[in-house]
């Protein structure tokens, strides 16, 4: 198998855990490739995944090797090697909804959630419209989540922790002026179509995008699934 690795260069852990698991794999057969790869495996962290996703470096079935605190990787720091060759020989896999946003015609994909928050540290309107109807709040901004990414900025704004494998969308108000718009989860099949009374910050996967200008229309709903190694954790199946 063709496999692409891709460390956090940040992490120095990361970046020499990368040189153990490549030599690993060369003993099983496996060749490193930095494109057209039949797999990606990314060591740092669920950052790290986040960010290759966002500059479109996956190739093939993800695999993250990570910390204790990870969420998205299969697999840790510690006690990787036992995993990783069982996981890559049986190539078994699951696929994880992600959301697709529309800004002007261009479309970004997020694996967790798309945020608009203030940029000046005061309340904006923020106006919501989606199958329930269209309203209208002030808060500090809104998230709008994956079932994976529920786990993750979506539930410690107070939004419900959907299965990985939910196809659902969760809706999450950022402190909103006296608690008028509550948390909310849709439908898979839902869009939802956002816009703010003001410049803000719109973010994808806790990365900076581009500034939303007054009045401008974001566009959210279901996009590609994305396609992991099946392994420990949520990402086994019984």
């Amino acid at each position: 198998m063709k496999i692409k690795i891709i460390p956090n260069p940040e992490k120095q852990w990361a970046v020499e855990l990368a040189k153990e698991v490549e030599h690993l794999l060369v003993r099983y057969g496996h060749a490193m490739e930095e494109a057209g790869a039949d797999a990606t495996i990314c060591i740092g962290g669920d950052g790290t995944i986040l960010y290759s996703n966002h500059m479109k470096m996956l190739e093939g079935p993800a695999i993250g090797i990570g910390s204790r605190s990870s969420y998205i990787c299969q697999l840790m720091r510690d006690g990787w090697k036992e995993q990783l060759p069982e996981m890559l020989e049986k190539k078994k896999t699951v696929d994880v909804m992600t959301l697709e946003a529309d800004i002007g015609g261009k479309t970004q994909t997020a694996i967790n959630d798309f945020v608009i928050h203030s940029k000046d540290y005061r309340v904006v309107e923020l106006e919501v419209d989606d199958r329930k109807g269209k309203y209208k709040f002030l808060g500090d901004g809104i998230i709008v989540s994956s079932p994976m990414g529920s786990a993750s900025y979506a539930y410690s704004a107070g939004g419900a922790m959907l299965g990985p494998f939910e196809r659902k969308i969760s809706i999450v108000p950022i402190c909103p002026y006296r608690r008028v718009f509550s948390p909310t989860v849709m439908g898979g099949d839902a869009s939802i179509k956002l816009s703010a009374g003001r410049d803000c910050a719109l973010i994808v996967d806790g990365i900076f995008l581009q500034d939303l200008r007054k009045g401008e229309t974001v566009v959210i709903k279901k996009g590609k699934d994305i396609t992991f190694f099946e392994g420990v954790g949520h990402y086994k199946q019984e």
